[in-house]
């Protein structure tokens, strides 16, 4: 495996991309941000994996996981929503700083990179271009967001609120590192003092884990913890939270920083409705 390298190291090279997305298949998991996981939990599944530094909250991508499919025949995006680890790839950040010349990196032999073909990683001055900039403030977001959920997976972890994703071992992740995903049976049966106690400091914790929950229904069945199946309406009690969808559509919905919806495109004088829930003619 070639180590990677700063940007700086091959700024005279060109990002080029193929024009299909068919390399997306080769990626299992991406962190996910703040700004995102509302949206995104919508059509991935939520997953946490186990790294040497801590837990990592991030999205299941690879196909064999997914209900539905991300990409069409011809191998385009057909997704509903890209997330922003997706946007960032080829290159990576484990460290953020003040300079992203020096603080993204890439593999040198990667297939991605063109000395001719493609768009150009820095400007002719030889400093960061556009494309470089905007991957900085992702990245920098994307990590800014991972020291925000640790709390919130520390606290995870002490409840024993995370089980192993169901059909896989070490062998079949990236790295070889575990994931594990909320407990769909535990986590509607949580106690009020317990979620009082998560959400003492900050919501986030209980946010996050009603994301969790609710992304599970992306998850395919051969992946979903095996007692999963056995819980019935009637087990839960008429005061704790229940997988309901109507609970998603309650929480604030915050969109991420990226390009999904231009504002400008938006016509706010107008109401908007939904399907069902037309507005009556005044």
């Amino acid at each position: 495996m070639t180590q990677p390298v700063s940007v700086r190291k091959i700024a005279h090279l060109r990002l080029a991309m193929p024009t299909d997305d068919r390399w997306i298949d080769d990626l299992d998991w991406v962190p996910i941000s703040t700004t995102e996981f509302h949206l995104a939990c919508r059509y991935y599944p939520i997953a946490i994996r186990v790294e040497k530094q801590g837990p990592q909250l991030g999205l299941l991508l690879h196909q064999r996981y997914l209900t539905h499919r991300l990409l069409d025949a011809a191998g385009k995006w057909r997704g509903a929503y890209r997330p922003i680890a997706l946007r960032c790839f080829p290159f990576e950040a484990p460290c953020v700083g003040d300079d992203p010349l020096t603080d993204i990196v890439i593999d040198a032999n990667s297939k991605y990179l063109s000395p001719t073909a493609g768009t150009p990683i820095v400007d002719e001055a030889g400093r960061p271009g556009p494309v470089l900039t905007e991957l900085h403030r992702l990245f920098r977001l994307l990590k800014r967001s991972q020291e925000l959920f640790s709390g919130v997976l520390d606290q995870y972890l002490i409840a024993g609120l995370l089980v192993p994703l169901a059909g896989t071992d070490v062998d079949d992740t990236d790295d070889g590192l575990p994931l594990y995903v909320v407990d769909p049976t535990r986590f509607p049966r949580i106690e009020n003092a317990a979620l009082g106690a998560m959400a003492r400091h900050n919501f986030l914790s209980v946010d996050v884990a009603v994301a969790c929950h609710f992304s599970l229904r992306n998850l395919r069945p051969e992946y979903q913890p095996k007692d999963a199946t056995r819980l019935h309406p009637q087990a839960f009690d008429s005061h704790s939270i229940t997988p309901d969808t109507i609970m998603i559509d309650d929480l604030s919905l915050v969109l991420d920083d990226g390009e999904l919806i231009s504002l400008s495109d938006i016509d706010m004088t107008r109401p908007q409705t939904r399907p069902g829930h037309e507005v009556a003619p005044s």
